[in-house]
């Protein structure tokens, strides 16, 4: 029963230094996460660049991106989506007051990209 009471303890002690690191570099924009940023940017400044952006644009351009690259509905396209859309700015967000266009939205993720 001790040892029980030791791990629960464990468990719930508060992260320290070595795992906030390891969570900033879990979360870290890659080479391939930049590159994929910077093929997006590229097509909504291309394909019909004077519509409005919408959430849902954004959401369906980092799955498809990733699934291009790894292949639909594997471990590791999920994964690169999951990192995409944390580096992607949200469109209906409260920072955001105006409508942006898709070549705007564009032109942030290639900026954000090469940065």
């Amino acid at each position: 029963m001790r040892d029980r009471s030791r791990a629960t303890a464990t468990l719930t002690a508060p992260p320290n230094e070595a795992d906030e690191a390891l969570q900033r570099a879990r979360t870290a924009m890659t080479a391939e996460t930049r590159a994929l940023m910077d093929g997006i940017g590229r097509a909504l400044r291309e394909v019909n660049p004077t519509l409005l952006m919408r959430e849902v644009t954004r959401l369906a351009y980092a799955g498809r991106a990733a699934a291009d690259l790894h292949g639909f509905g594997t471990p590791r396209a999920t994964a690169a989506t999951r990192l995409l859309l944390r580096h992607m700015p949200h469109i209906d967000g409260p920072e955001t007051t105006a409508p942006i266009t898709r070549a705007d939205y564009g032109m942030r993720l290639s900026t954000k990209a090469r940065a």
